[in-house]
């Protein structure tokens, strides 16, 4: 587990020994994109490394191959899309794009570029990937931004890393508590409705080093949430 950095520093982290796998080649490609940012004009883009795969690679809990990137500017989505850059249409012609994300979507996975700020008070370290330094998300900070952003649509991966989060990182994500609550009913609520459905996905999950059963998850998740004080 690589140790904290808060974003002021300057410090960079070189992690241990990450997992292959198909995200590698998928990030390659998500940095070309983000040099295309960088030369038309957006200067040095500010951008993190987010998502599934980011928890992946802090904690080995899960395979995850998609990379998503989180940019502050709705304007840097313009540089990464294939219908307006040759680039991103050498890399995937097929492609999903509105007007707060774009997804390229390739054989061996996705790669989601998404206009959202940072939501938490220590939202990445630095670390060195691919030979260059990366703003790579804070557990906290990935799982706020999947409660925030989508917290009202369930999903088995979501209450998977929830879980492992809830379980590693407890006070780091009582501590973004705001950003947890907003769709915390409607979480809470699918997870009962919607609970055969999302136990038969979160068993089909492709697990690493982590290993909840499904009711495992599911308490931890439901207690730690309703714990939390509103917003």
């Amino acid at each position: 587990m690589v140790r904290d950095v808060s974003p002021p520093s300057s410090q960079t982290v070189r992690p241990g020994r990450l997992p292959a796998g198909p995200w590698r080649a998928l990030l390659v490609h998500a940095l070309q994109l983000v040099d295309e940012i960088a030369r038309h004009g957006m200067g040095a883009p500010f951008w993190t490394l987010g998502g599934g795969t980011v928890l992946m690679l802090r904690y080995r809990h899960r395979r995850s191959k998609d990379i998503d990137i989180f940019v502050p500017d709705p304007q840097y989505l313009g540089y990464v899309s294939p219908r307006l850059s040759d680039v991103a249409e050498r890399i995937a012609k097929d492609y999903v794009e509105t007007a707060n994300y774009v997804k390229l979507i390739r054989p061996e996975g996705e790669i989601d570029f998404v206009a959202s700020t940072n939501l938490t008070s220590t939202p990445f370290e630095i670390w060195t990937l691919m030979r260059r330094p990366v703003r790579v998300e804070t557990a906290a900070e990935v799982v706020a931004k999947k409660l925030w952003h989508r917290g009202d649509t369930a999903t088995a991966r979501d209450l998977f890393d929830l879980s492992l989060v809830i379980e590693r990182e407890p006070q780091a994500l009582r501590n973004a508590a705001r950003w947890l609550v907003r769709h915390r009913e409607a979480f809470l609520e699918q997870l009962q409705s919607r609970g055969d459905v999302l136990r038969a996905q979160f068993e089909a999950i492709d697990i690493l080093e982590y290993r909840p059963e499904f009711e495992q998850a599911t308490r931890r998740a439901s207690d730690f949430l309703r714990n939390l004080p509103a917003s």
